[in-house]
């Protein structure tokens, strides 16, 4: 059954999520007057909300780095502590 109401539509293709490619939103009957790129702008907001971000890995080099790094002050105490 489809309903014959004219509805302004928000649609953000762009979601940034690794499970939807596309929002549908629907304007509020009473803010059917604000401007397109003003609804736009706050619909990719609210999308931008509702997903989580993606963790930043660290990258390999940098935990190679202080992996070394531990290794060697490990080293120096523990040749302070025979040698001393």
């Amino acid at each position: 059954m489809i309903k014959g109401v004219n509805r302004r539509v928000v649609e953000i293709t762009s979601t940034d999520s690794d499970y939807f490619e596309k929002a549908v939103l629907y304007v509020r009957s009473d803010k059917s007057e604000v401007p397109a790129v003003r609804l736009e702008a706050e619909a990719r907001e609210y999308i931008r909300s509702l997903v989580p971000e993606k963790p930043r890995s660290v990258p390999l080099a940098l935990k190679l780095g202080a992996a070394a790094a531990s290794a060697a002050a490990l080293t120096l105490i523990i040749y302070l502590i025979i040698c001393l």
